[in-house]
């Protein structure tokens, strides 16, 4: 019996997130400061005679080929095996956070279930290819408004800085620098307790872009050079500066659209400030899921325990150094 597994680390995104989103993207390009960490997306194909099974545990449900159509996410993984003559067989979705949390869920997800599809078809022609394909599925077959910068950094993975222009993605790894161990020894995620969909936080977003409102144009070409200047900290192990810019990148994030802050982020985001964090912003599209938290060594277990009493899901996080891969037991 044929088993695949497929592994995609999720990601913590530093600076210059909605730069990388249509249509600024294309006109001025984008600069972000990401990286992956240990949590991630597992998938796993087993092979057997029955239709097609998709299990997750994230949905709490299955769904299986040749039964009752619903207008779901499932139901769209259904339909790209489909698509890709692969009927029947066993499936299993399982994530180490909530669906929409802030984390690039969704795109580990698709990345680690078009790696499996690849391997199945004899298809796989590296990373880079898997990361443009998956940002194609997710936003023209999935429907979801996103970025370039998740697919691409999780396929890619490491702590990076990550630019394009035009249709090349670039990345200057990060790994060796003095920020890498401060980020090993003092990163904590807290959770506000629920999810969101980010196409509809991020839609406001790509309407005034659209419309080339200089306020926003100006305020995302604001994040890239604040991105670009957190590569430079991050080769020179300036802490300090690279902190402050994630505190002021959120500042600004913060201004671009009515949904991307609310009342329980920003009590976390202030209990953690006055806790002794050195930065603290807001994961993802906006409103809800995980709050990034860095800290010195020293201070990481106060900051935690304090970070309790406001949410029932915080964890220390470390870096990773590896994309999306197959794995087996």
């Amino acid at each position: 019996m044929m088993r695949i597994s497929a592994y995609s680390p999720l990601r913590v995104s530093f600076a210059g997130g909605g730069t990388d989103i249509s249509p600024f993207l294309e006109e001025y390009g984008t600069d972000v400061i990401n990286t992956t960490i240990d949590r991630g997306v597992y998938v796993s194909y087993v092979e057997d005679s029955s239709p097609l099974e998709i299990t997750s545990r994230d949905f709490l449900k299955t769904v299986v080929f040749g039964g009752n159509k619903e207008s779901n996410f499932q139901e769209k993984i259904m339909e790209l095996f489909m698509e890709n003559g692969i009927l029947k067989g066993r499936l299993y979705i399982n994530g180490e956070v909530p669906p929409g949390s802030g984390l690039g869920s969704s795109s580990a997800m698709v990345n680690s279930i078009l790696r499996i599809i690849q391997e199945l078809k004899g298809d796989f022609k590296g990373n880079m290819e898997l990361a443009r394909h998956s940002y194609e599925i997710e936003k023209n077959f999935f429907g979801i408004t996103l970025g370039i910068q998740d697919p691409y950094a999780i396929a890619e993975g490491g702590f990076k800085h990550m630019s394009s222009r035009g249709k090349d993605v670039v990345f200057q790894h990060l790994e060796n620098s003095g920020i890498m161990k401060k980020l090993d020894e003092g990163m904590i995620i807290a959770y506000t307790g629920s999810t969101r969909e980010s196409s509809e936080v991020l839609r406001e977003q790509v309407e005034r872009s659209e419309k080339g409102e200089r306020e926003v144009i100006k305020k995302l070409t604001d994040l890239k050079r604040i991105a670009v200047d957190m590569a430079r900290n991050s080769v020179d192990g300036d802490w300090l500066n690279f902190c402050k810019n994630i505190n002021y990148g959120w500042e600004i994030k913060k201004s671009l659209g009515s949904k991307v802050s609310g009342d329980k982020v920003d009590k976390i985001i202030d209990l953690s400030m006055k806790s002794g964090a050195k930065a603290s912003r807001l994961l993802g599209g906006g409103m809800q899921g995980f709050v990034l938290v860095l800290a010195e060594r020293e201070d990481v277990w106060k900051i935690q325990s304090q970070l309790r009493m406001v949410s029932d899901f915080v964890m220390r996080v470390s870096p990773s150094t590896e994309g999306t891969r197959l794995f087996s037991f």
